[in-house]
């Protein structure tokens, strides 16, 4: 059973909440962008010009595009043929991600562990979307990783603290969970700020209930296979030591999510190897 909150710890957690709207908006472009695309009459040429209004992003869009944690098999040199090629949900996941690593300018240890966790987490859930044959692979991709955007956006309001938090979860690997160290220490946890900040950028209801319910996905309702994708592939970097909790002696039969998903004990061996894979290869792409 959760802690009760104290008075303080309640008056804390209302003033982020209320303070979440201080935060970064959505950049103007990828605002856009995303508008356009929700439009079912949106085209290619309308997203390029949308894109190609922000060299930044019109340039990470296309190095992503072309890693291996896309695995597009033809080289992709101009921004129309990203469009075209990978269709616009993979387009959505790309502009989410160039957003998100903005948050992440300058890396600390804090900053680099969780960013690297959120990628990994991304992979890890469209890998296991992929080998489950769930039909909506960038949905999974978009909920691993925006599943702790609570703790960027603690990391934004309380920096010194979420160090100290992520010092002792790091140092402590297999016995310190995040989430308990944030219990303990601010009376709440990153899932309840994570769905303030989904509804505020208006993020679908399948997002925003695996954000509040990734350590919990039997209390999904609207898209519980997503919540427990999120959840399995949040294990798979705990035993991996992908991020800030590091927990290599993990059981992966005892994750409740792996059971939920029917997944075999070498469907999920086969998962860890394929997720390591990728993320070995991704230093040039999300972390230069």
């Amino acid at each position: 059973m959760e802690p009760e909150k104290t008075p303080a710890e309640s008056t804390l957690l209302d003033r982020i909440v209320r303070t979440v709207g201080d935060l970064p908006t959505m950049p103007a472009v990828a605002n856009m962008v995303l508008d356009k695309l929700a439009d079912p009459n949106a085209t290619a040429k309308q997203l390029h010009q949308l894109i190609s209004q922000d060299q930044a992003l019109a340039a990470r869009v296309l190095r992503i595009a072309n890693s291996p944690f896309y695995g597009c098999a033809k080289n992709i040199t101009r921004l129309t043929d990203a469009i075209v090629l990978m269709g616009f949900n993979s387009i959505r996941s790309l502009v989410m991600t160039s957003v998100l690593q903005d948050f992440f300018k300058n890396f600390g240890l804090a900053e680099k562990l969780l960013w690297e966790h959120s990628i990994g987490c991304a992979a890890a859930s469209k890998r296991v979307a992929a080998l489950l044959r769930y039909p909506k692979t960038e949905e999974a991709f978009l909920a691993g990783l925006l599943h702790d955007i609570g703790k960027v956006v603690l990391n934004l309001k309380l920096p010194d603290q979420m160090l100290e938090i992520v010092q002792e979860v790091y140092n402590s690997p297999g016995k310190t969970g995040f989430r308990a160290v944030e219990l303990r220490t601010l009376g709440f946890d990153h899932a309840q700020i994570g769905e303030q900040i989904a509804r505020k950028w208006n993020f679908a209801k399948e997002i925003e209930e695996t954000i509040g319910n990734h350590h919990h996905p039997q209390r999904a309702k609207v898209a519980p296979v997503v919540c427990c994708i999120v959840h399995l592939a949040n294990a798979l970097c705990h035993k991996l030591e992908i991020g800030p909790t590091r927990n290599p002696d993990l059981d992966m039969k005892t994750v409740v999510s792996a059971r939920a998903l029917k997944l075999t004990p070498e469907a999920v061996e086969k998962l860890l190897e394929e997720v390591s894979q990728v993320m070995a290869s991704q230093q040039d792409t999300f972390f230069s």
